[in-house]
């Protein structure tokens, strides 16, 4: 059990990994066009100023979240494994009980008991998972919501700079 889990561990942190590196590159070419946009448009002095550290903050915040996401959907992986492997042995259990059912009627009332555990266990399986997906989504929107909050009182502080 535990070389499986290692497996399943490895099989998770490879994607991640790759993941992250892939956000890193995005990030950096980001920075890039950023720089080349302003130059580009002609922007200068404090207006470009300005408006490369927004991008490169509203990057960074992008950055964060799907670093967020990326966590998230490893838990979630990692939850999802943990639940097939509970599957598995409840259903070598069920499997045994059945095996050891001596009638008829204890076979039909062991069969519904099970059906009974397999629906509880879809339920809280689905709850569970729930959970992860909204945690998560909730934290990644946590972020972007900040930096955007930070970018909306930056404008309105520009604008009364200008009137």
């Amino acid at each position: 059990m535990a070389k499986n889990t290692d497996i399943n561990s490895e099989q998770i942190e490879q994607p991640r990994d790759i993941m992250e590196s892939g956000l890193n590159s995005t990030v950096q070419t980001f920075h890039r066009a950023t720089d080349q946009f302003t130059q580009v448009l002609g922007f200068a002095g404090p207006q470009a100023e300005e408006l490369a550290k927004r991008s490169s903050r509203n990057i960074e915040a992008l950055s964060q979240a799907s670093n967020i996401l990326v966590k998230g959907a490893q838990e979630f992986s990692r939850e999802w494994f943990e639940l097939v492997q509970e599957r598995m042995k409840k259903n070598m259990d069920a499997m045994n009980r059945l095996a050891s059912c001596h009638s008829l009627q204890d076979f039909v009332t062991v069969q519904s008991d099970i059906a009974r555990d397999r629906l509880g266990h879809t339920v809280e399986s689905s709850r569970r998972l729930a959970e992860v997906s909204l945690r998560v989504a909730d934290e990644a929107a946590r972020v972007i919501q900040s930096q955007a909050g930070r970018n909306a009182g930056e404008m309105e502080k520009n604008l009364r700079r200008v009137s």
